[in-house]
């Protein structure tokens, strides 16, 4: 008995007996613990985010290729609006040039009867002094000729008055 003793005393002299008696206790707290479902929920849960991250990847891709498809012929788009826009410009354009030229031809044409009217106008009024003008002379005429020959204004004296006699009121 004696090994026995000796054993035990050579595991009082080394840090043996205190190594078991903390292994003792670590093994009872992580019983206590749940240590290995606690490890099964962390390992659920690492490959739950695994497959998320799977899903949200491939869901990722699936909007990549559609922006990509997307993208794709927005150069195309943009060549078309561009041509479209050109199109639009020149039409446009020459809409305004259009309207420019009929406004022109109004204002050219408005001018003309203004210019004509005025001509108008003025022929009138040169008419209007020439004639004020020729009574003038003409009364002028008849006045010296009426003092130049007297008889001359008897004879309108009964003229006058035969024109006067052959009106019946």
């Amino acid at each position: 008995m004696c090994s026995i003793g000796e054993i035990f005393n050579f595991i009082g002299r080394t840090n043996l007996f205190n190594f078991a008696i903390f292994l003792g206790v670590i093994i009872w707290v992580c019983k206590k613990i749940n240590v290995s479902g606690k490890l099964e929920d962390a390992r659920g849960s690492v490959v739950d985010n695994i497959e998320n991250s799977k899903t949200a990847k491939s869901d990722s891709e699936e909007e990549l290729k559609k922006i990509e498809e997307s993208v794709a012929h927005i150069e195309e788009e943009i060549d078309e609006i561009i041509k479209k826009a050109e199109t639009n410009a020149k039409m446009v354009g020459d809409k305004i040039l259009a309207d420019a030229g009929i406004v022109c031809g109004n204002i050219k044409e408005n001018t003309e009867k203004a210019v004509e009217a005025r001509a108008g106008l003025l022929k009138n009024d040169i008419l209007r002094r020439a004639s004020v003008a020729s009574i003038e002379v003409a009364k002028n005429h008849i006045i010296d000729e009426l003092r130049n020959n007297p008889d001359l204004h008897n004879k309108l004296i009964d003229e006058s008055v035969e024109a006067i006699n052959g009106v019946a009121v």
